[in-house]
């Protein structure tokens, strides 16, 4: 690549050893991005090496200090902060809402919001009154319509969304973008447990039309196209769910 370091884009990626991120981190090194890639485990083997275009970095972004720890590692390391925020933390959790321990709402809140809020407000300080940026989120589709066993997540993943309309408004006299991925079921070590067996993997797939499920390089793809500088798409929650939340499939008795 012919340009300069500083000229190119320069992302700092959470839940970077997720199956989503590690998707997202593997096509933005190809893309010739400069990465902080930002995870609450220890990095393993080639992904410990810190590099010129590289950075692993330990923080949990679901506390403010651990967002703020993690911009402060990106800054330090390539000497500018991120202009663009790939936000891939996460779980989920289903089951009645009557079986939800406070425990396990609280965690679910943890993940999915509290780390989008710390992260998206780390994000706001490091870049202060620069101009340009953009920022990616992730939600689902339990958060426009309504799934059975997802009340934790759905709420989690509304909330996120709220989050991306109202910083689309904050931000877009700064010149910077906010915009989100809604997934449907897509093919990660998290959602394993749900897609194991030929039996689970095509009664889940029965119901999108598109007849299969997500793969984690096609969510990368769309990340890193609405995380490219001169996009002008922002306040926008783009469903990624092989027509699960716009299409009703034509089910056939065998």
């Amino acid at each position: 690549m012919n340009s300069s370091p500083a000229s190119r884009p320069l992302l700092l990626l959470t839940g970077a050893r997720g199956g989503i991120g590690a998707a997202v981190l593997a096509r933005a090194r190809e893309a010739g991005w400069r990465v902080a890639a930002v995870s609450r485990r220890p990095p393993e083997g080639q992904a410990a090496q810190a590099c010129a275009d590289y950075l692993p970095v330990m923080a949990d972004v679901g506390t403010a200090a651990g967002a703020e720890a993690a911009f402060t590692a990106a800054r330090e390391h390539f000497g500018e902060p991120p202009d663009r925020l790939c936000h891939a933390v996460g779980n989920v959790r289903l089951g009645a809402i009557e079986r939800c321990s406070e425990e396990q709402w609280r965690q679910v809140m943890a993940a999915n919001l509290d780390s989008a809020f710390f992260s998206l407000q780390a994000y706001a300080r490091a870049r202060a009154d620069r101009p340009g940026g953009a920022a990616l989120l992730f939600s689902s589709v339990a958060a426009r319509m309504g799934t059975p066993n997802h009340a934790a997540v759905a709420a989690a993943k509304a909330g996120v969304e709220g989050l991306v309309r109202a910083l689309a408004a904050d931000w877009a006299p700064r010149g910077w973008r906010v915009n989100a991925l809604a997934l449907g079921l897509t093919e990660t070590p998290m959602t394993e447990a749900f897609t194991r067996g030929d039996r689970s993997r095509q009664s889940l797939s029965l119901q999108y039309p598109l007849g299969r499920l997500g793969q984690p390089s096609e969510v990368a793809r769309w990340a890193l196209s609405l995380l490219d500088s001169e996009g002008w798409v922002t306040g926008q929650v783009l469903s990624v769910d092989g027509g699960f939340s716009a299409v009703r499939p034509l089910l056939r008795l065998s």
